[in-house]
């Protein structure tokens, strides 16, 4: 299965990564929470709670992000929209969701 990141998903990303490794010195940790994230929503896709629009939300485990993707069964693949902090406010990404 393939999985694409939105640009700002990607920088969000990149940032979460930075941020867990300069702070918390546990930045592979971080990436690694990531790649299992993905496997798991790889796995089984639609298992994960529906917040509308054919997104699906994922919470990282011992992290405070939520992954907000879309999965097309089609192309088989995954397109991630968010790595968002749960504090930060919501729904702000639903503007990156393509008509």
């Amino acid at each position: 299965m393939k999985v694409h990141y939105e640009a700002e998903a990607l920088i969000e990303y990149e940032d979460a990564a930075q941020y867990a490794e300069e702070r918390f010195g546990f930045g592979e940790k971080f990436v690694a929470a990531m790649r299992a994230a993905l496997d798991s929503i790889a796995k089984d896709p639609t298992r994960f709670q529906p917040v509308g629009q054919g997104i699906r939300v994922f919470r990282l485990k011992r992290y405070p992000y939520y992954l907000f993707y879309h999965f097309d069964e089609a192309a088989d693949s995954i397109t991630i929209y968010a790595v968002a902090h749960h504090k930060r406010q919501q729904n702000y990404w639903r503007a990156r969701l393509r008509e």
